[in-house]
């Protein structure tokens, strides 16, 4: 069953955004992994109409994100989207060290992004709400003018069974196991597009919710 997010309309935009419990979870864990840093990431998905569909989360940073790497891993995601399927960036998240903050810090990313995907948000993690399990993600996409506008609450749907799995796994640690960008410059080893992040785990086989 598909639920939509609790709290403040916004107002912003018209299109639905439906989250992959996949894609939510690995933003989420990302973030706890290192939450005494400035994290950020991609989202990939489909846009069709008003509705875009975030089916997978690609883990990019937990130090700077410069310039030429920031180029470097949208190339790879691309890529990646284009062997997997019909897919493309959707938008970008990010968290902050010190708690919930507005898009400021990565405005110059996400404004560079949409110039070049029509579908691009951008979404600021809000740890404080992990704890009472609530939707942990804020919002932000371009109006019909070009301007960035907060998602409305009511266009966040997500699975019921998303945010307690989200929980259990952030207490037993297990985004210890997530690996971004930044690891794997520096362990070439090491996947960045986790595909085992959730084998034997019941997210495996949750599936993406209805948008209605």
């Amino acid at each position: 069953m598909a639920t939509k997010a609790s709290g403040s309309g916004g107002g912003g935009g018209t299109k639905t955004f439906v989250f992959h419990p996949k894609a939510y979870a690995k933003a989420l864990m990302h973030s706890c992994k290192h939450s005494s840093e400035a994290v950020i990431g991609i989202f990939i998905g489909t846009s069709a109409g008003k509705v875009v569909k975030v089916l997978d989360c690609m883990p990019l940073f937990h130090t700077h994100a410069l310039a030429p790497m920031l180029k470097m891993a949208c190339m790879l995601i691309e890529e990646h989207c284009r062997s997997v399927g019909d897919l493309e960036i959707v938008g970008i998240y990010h968290a902050e060290p010190h708690g919930i903050g507005d898009m400021g810090a990565v405005k110059p990313i996400a404004d560079k992004l949409a110039a070049n995907f029509s579908s691009c948000s951008v979404w600021t993690v809000d740890a404080a709400k992990l704890p009472q399990k609530q939707f942990a993600l804020r919002g932000m996409c371009h109006n019909k003018d070009g301007e960035w506008k907060q998602v409305a609450s009511d266009a966040q749907v997500f699975g019921d069974e998303v945010l307690p799995a989200t929980s259990r796994m952030i207490s037993d640690m297990k985004y210890l196991e997530i690996v971004d960008f930044d690891d794997h410059l520096t362990d070439a080893s090491l996947s960045w597009l986790n595909q085992n992040l959730f084998h034997k785990d019941p997210v495996d086989d949750m599936q993406l919710p209805g948008a209605d």
